[in-house]
């Protein structure tokens, strides 16, 4: 799994566009006159996981469907669940066109800047991200490490703030133990059924299906694929 779709910037600033008086300041208006709002009060951003570091999203968009003006100033990470074609439209820039691809990764860079957009998926099937917002300006030097040596974890996404990794694990299957250093999030691809062991040895056992998303507290684990079927997910680890 690979980060394969840039966005192409708008970037505002205090001497710039409407005269902004801060990084993440917007207008209350697009030139065409409809309003615009944060990415968290978009009608379909739901939020559905939040703690002091991430605040995770839950994405859908009907075919045909156009999101309101929204604005990001926060390092954002989104998993495409189900992919689509998509129109992307910026303020004073050109519209463009792009593919979210089933499976892939989008990082925003967007932290210390403002950009609006504004999504219409075009194809015929529904558009399922599951993102998340980073709310603290990063690095901030958690000290994780690339996992390299974790069983089933291949590296999908490294940049400043934040790293990510796409795990696949047969059934029976294990990661053996490995150590998250900072915060996270888990979004699940496929799998019904995993065991969590804790550094004390200390098993959970958590029912699961596609799309589901989960918080991540730094500790020392292993995970097992106890379920019937390929269990694949994406970790990440604020940096």
């Amino acid at each position: 799994m690979k980060s394969n779709w840039t966005i192409p910037t708008l970037a505002f600033c205090a001497a710039g566009l409407l005269g902004l008086q801060s990084a993440h300041a917007f207008p209350a208006r697009a030139p065409d006159g409809e309003p615009i709002v944060e990415t968290r009060d978009e009608p379909v951003h739901h939020v559905i996981l939040e703690n002091d570091y991430v605040t995770v999203m839950r994405v859908m968009i009907l075919p045909g469907q156009r999101t309101m003006w929204h604005e990001q100033h926060l390092d954002y990470v989104n998993t495409h669940i189900s992919g689509s074609p998509v129109k992307i439209e910026y303020i004073g820039q050109p519209v463009k066109t792009a593919v979210m691809e089933t499976g892939h990764i989008r990082f925003g860079p967007h932290q210390g800047k403002s950009e609006v957009d504004r999504i219409t998926n075009t194809g015929t099937t529904l558009n399922h991200q599951v993102a998340f917002e980073i709310k603290k300006d990063g690095p901030e030097n958690f000290g994780g490490d690339d996992r390299a040596k974790v069983a089933g974890f291949t590296l999908a996404l490294d940049k400043p703030t934040v790293r990510g990794w796409h795990v696949k694990l047969e059934p029976g299957q294990s990661t053996g133990v490995y150590t998250q250093k900072g915060p996270g999030v888990r979004v699940i691809f496929s799998g019904n059924r995993l065991l969590l062991t804790s550094g004390d040895k200390k098993v959970t056992q958590d029912t699961i299906q596609a799309a589901d998303a989960f918080l991540l507290e730094p500790g020392t684990r292993s995970i097992t694929n106890a379920g019937n079927t390929t269990l694949e997910f994406n970790e990440y680890e604020l940096k």
